[in-house]
This record gives structure tokens, sequence and C-alpha cells, in this order.
């Protein structure tokens, strides 16, 4: 049974009070520590969502390049110059919905880099005048720093991508 002296109530009465408030703070840090990694994680997915087009985008265009980089880019015979125009369409987009994240430095280079493609009949011309050599190595050496600074540019965006849905 409950004792009725009131020394020994007011006791109870304060162990209760204690340990119930110190019951309360600590389920009250568990709510506010819990209800913030919820809305951090929800932050975090919504970013990473957002992005992923983007990257994924950036990640197709590295893949156009790297097969661009084992042959030179001659207008009308390489293949990979018609995926690449889709690719730079698919970056233009990526621009509008990101237009923090650099895309536009990649669809420059992209851009300079189809400028320097070699002529269809660029073998036929040297047979004939060997004079156009080092313009033809000049178009091939553009292409080649086209290339590399637009993978260069591509890295740099997926490391800002990553950054941004890794925190």
């Amino acid at each position: 049974m409950l004792p009725l002296s009131s020394s020994s109530s007011s006791s109870g009465a304060g162990d209760f009070s204690s340990s119930w408030t110190w019951g309360a703070v600590i389920t009250l840090v568990a709510l506010v520590v819990s209800t913030w990694l919820v809305v951090n994680h929800r932050r975090r997915d919504q970013a990473v969502q957002w992005h992923q087009p983007d990257y994924d985008t950036a990640s197709d265009a590295l893949l156009v390049l790297n097969r661009l980089s084992l042959t030179t880019a001659v207008e009308g015979v390489t293949a990979e110059l018609r995926e690449l125009v889709d690719v730079v369409s698919r970056l233009r987009i990526a621009e509008q919905r990101s237009p923090d994240l650099p895309f536009g430095v990649i669809i420059a280079e992209l851009e300079g880099y189809r400028a320097n493609v070699l002529p269809q009949n660029h073998a036929d011309k040297l047979a004939a005048d060997e004079s156009l050599l080092d313009d033809h190595l000049a178009l091939a050496r553009a292409q080649g720093i086209r290339l590399e600074a637009a993978r260069t540019a591509i890295v740099h965006v997926q490391r800002k991508i990553e950054k941004r849905t890794r925190n």
C-alpha cells in the first residue's frame, strides 16, 4: 500500500518527477535527432534524384569521347559524331536544369571538337597535295586538345555533383 506520511510521499513524488524529467529529456533529444536525420536524408535523396540525369548524361558523354579518342574524327565517316550531336543536346538540357554547374564548358569543347573534324576526302587531298599535311595535323591536334578539355570538364562536373549529393 501507499504510505500516507507527507515526508515519504514528497520524496517519492520528487523521485518520480526527476526520473520522469530525465526520461522526457532523453526522449525529446532522441525525437529531435531522429527527425533531423530523416529530414537530412530526404533532402539528400531529393538532390540525388535531381542530379542523377545530369550525372548520367556526363557519363554518356565521357563514353562517347573515349570512343572518339581512338581514331581521328572524319566528317561523315566517324559514326560517333552523330551520337555526339545527341549527347550535346542532352548536355544543353542538363545545363538548363542545373545552370550553376559548368555544362556550358563541356558543350563549348564538344562544339569546338566538331568544328575541327577532317573532311571526308582528306586522304585523297593529301595524296594530291602534301602541303595540306600541316593543316590536317593541326586539325587532328585540335581534336585531341578539345577531347581532353571536354574530359576534364566532365570530370569536374561529376565531382561537383558527387559533392552535392554526398553531404
